[in-house]
């Protein structure tokens, strides 16, 4: 035993501190190292790389870099306060987000600068809620559906267009051969129009009209609905 007095073990909370006299002996060595481990700190030496350990593959890298970040996401979420659906924090709103129905329309949003389709279609309905009332929909949001809706317009007419295309193509007047990649005949029988008329519940003019318009598309502008974004030139 040392002559000098040892401080008071000060508890669990606190690294224990080493001995007043150094060196020390191989047994106080010892008991410090018992010591020091039974308050929960593991001893330096025991802390040490093993370098002679296999080295990590690709595949394992990659869990433990995703490991990693997923770890960070999860602290940052927990600093800002975001939480998931349902729990505690979870409509607490944060600069620059909304939390309205139409918050993907806003100004450069994904859906603000999504091409026209039936998925956009869908998106636009949804943003409308009940009683296509809007609510909590900021004027911003409300123009992003507005012009959403434009360009589903512009989709619409252009797959229409696609359409009647086709039923030129199946109504070619007799001796026409289709020419060319859009296999479209010079033209289409006497009774097409009126046949077009009939099931759209136009007139005979404005279905030549759109029969014309296809015909044109097909062979002189093959590329204008094919081009994305192109297709609000149909409208």
């Amino acid at each position: 035993m040392p002559p000098e007095p040892v401080p008071a073990d000060p508890g669990p909370d606190h690294e224990p501190a080493w001995p007043a006299r150094d060196p020390m002996t191989a047994e106080e060595r010892e008991a410090w190292l018992d010591h020091l481990c039974q308050a929960g700190d593991p001893p330096e030496e025991e802390d040490e790389q093993d370098w002679d350990a296999e080295p990590l593959t690709a595949e394992e890298l990659a869990e433990v870099r995703a490991a990693s970040a997923d770890e960070m996401l999860a602290a940052g979420a927990a600093m800002t306060g975001r939480r998931g659906p349902g729990m505690a924090g979870s409509a607490r709103i944060f600069p620059g987000q909304s939390a309205s129905p139409a918050a993907s329309f806003g100004p450069g949003m994904v859906l603000d600068v999504m091409p026209g389709s039936a998925g956009l279609a869908l998106a636009a309905d949804a943003a409308a809620g009940d009683g296509d009332q809007f609510r909590g929909v900021s004027d911003a949001e409300l123009l992003g559906v507005v012009c959403a809706w434009d360009r589903v317009e512009a989709h619409a007419a252009a797959r229409k267009l696609a359409a009647i295309a086709e039923v030129y193509r199946r109504r070619p007047e007799p001796g026409c051969e289709t020419h060319g990649p859009a296999r479209m005949p010079i033209a289409c029988e006497e009774f097409a129009a009126a046949e077009l008329a009939a099931a759209l519940g136009e007139s005979r003019a404005r279905a030549e009209d759109l029969l014309g318009c296809a015909w044109e598309l097909e062979t002189r502008l093959p590329g204008t609905a094919a081009a994305p974004g192109r297709d609000d030139l149909l409208v």
